[in-house]
């Protein structure tokens, strides 16, 4: 029986720039992490995909880890039970062995190209690599200019909230939950990743996945400003002073914003993605004074305009980076030993079987 598969993203593009969580990828069990060195196009997505797909044939639970930049490709793969990282250990993640040789080791992919090749083509590389940084430039911007209008649209439902309705919510909710839990004694550190992205090709959603092994889901429904970190992250806190193993997933644009949370030892979720709506509903919008949010209807109205659109012109500037990072792949792929990589393919396949004995 094939193994399952995980999505997430383990980066994000945020308000701030290129964020991620990169060491929330390694498992505690880590037995060794592969860092993927070498340019755009010379295959370390490719190389990632094919030994995720053998492990998956063989019956291994997998986590397949994204770029937000461009979702097509991988940053990052865990087989779990093996305790195997695999990761494009390039910019703008730069990752560096912590343990050289006895955990972490890198795989040069620039072994592989043709230099001479490549160099008759290095100004149309730099002058690509010139454009792309620009069109992250722009969309780091659009995203920044979209920061202050979702907190206006915040501020205007948060004031007609009845918050301690919502708190009263909070505390039958978590009494509810851990009612048959004891604490453990142990202090467990929660495991921080996105589950959404925001991409090239749009606003993208790996709820379905990441939540994919939950005995139970509930949606936690509510506008912006309702409470639903706040929510979240009461949960959050309580499991982790419990001691059991939490993961949370963050909203991209702004990370501080919890959109999922995962509690294992409870076998439960509870996420904000529409996926999940009419599922086990929590809605923090029963708390809202209707009648009080009517004044602010026509500013929550153009505010969600203009915010939608900041996001599409930064999304449309991803697209453009995309799209020249395609170009600078064009000259690597023909340049590249595709067969010797082949070969490190298989060896790095037999190495990581070792550590099923």
């Amino acid at each position: 029986m094939a193994g399952r598969v995980r999505k997430l993203f383990p980066g994000g593009n945020t308000a701030n720039g290129s964020f991620n969580f990169f060491d929330n990828i390694i498992p505690q069990n880590v037995n060794r992490i592969f860092c993927l060195k070498g340019g755009p196009g010379v295959g370390k997505s490719s190389f990632m995909k094919k030994i995720a797909k053998e492990f998956i044939e063989k019956g291994y639970d997998v986590e397949l880890h994204y770029c937000p930049s461009d979702p097509s490709s991988l940053d990052g793969v865990v087989i779990l039970k093996l305790g195997v990282v695999l990761l494009d250990a390039t910019a703008p993640h730069i990752v560096d062995p912590k343990d050289p040789g006895a955990i972490d080791e890198i795989l040069n992919f620039g072994e592989y190209w043709d230099v001479e090749k490549l160099e008759k083509n290095k100004d149309t590389i730099v002058e690509c690599g010139k454009d792309i940084s620009n069109s992250f430039k722009r969309a780091y911007k659009y995203l920044k200019a979209a920061e202050p209008i979702y907190y206006d649209i915040e501020e205007k439902y948060r004031d007609c909230m009845d918050f301690g309705q919502v708190n009263l919510k909070i505390e039958h909710f978590i009494h509810d939950i851990f009612k048959d839990s004891s604490s453990t004694g142990i202090y467990k550190s929660p495991r921080h990743l996105f589950g959404t992205a925001i991409t090239p090709v749009g606003h993208l959603d790996y709820a379905d996945s990441i939540l994919s092994q939950v005995n139970k889901v509930y949606h936690l429904k509510g506008n912006i400003g309702t409470g639903k970190t706040t929510f979240l992250r009461n949960i959050c806190d309580k499991a982790i002073q419990k001691g059991m193993n939490v993961e949370i997933f963050h909203y991209p644009l702004i990370k501080d914003k919890i959109e999922t949370v995962i509690i294992k030892d409870l076998d439960i979720g509870i996420t904000v993605s529409s996926l999940f709506e009419g599922k086990n509903t929590i809605n923090l919008n029963a708390y809202l004074d209707e009648e009080k949010l009517e004044k602010y209807i026509e500013e929550i109205k153009f505010d969600k305009k203009v915010f939608d659109e900041l996001l599409n012109y930064a999304i449309s500037n991803l697209k453009k980076a995309k799209a020249k990072h395609d170009i600078i792949e064009a000259y690597y792929v023909p340049n590249m030993n595709f067969d010797k990589m082949e070969e490190l393919k298989e060896e790095i396949i037999n190495r990581i079987l070792k550590y099923e004995e």
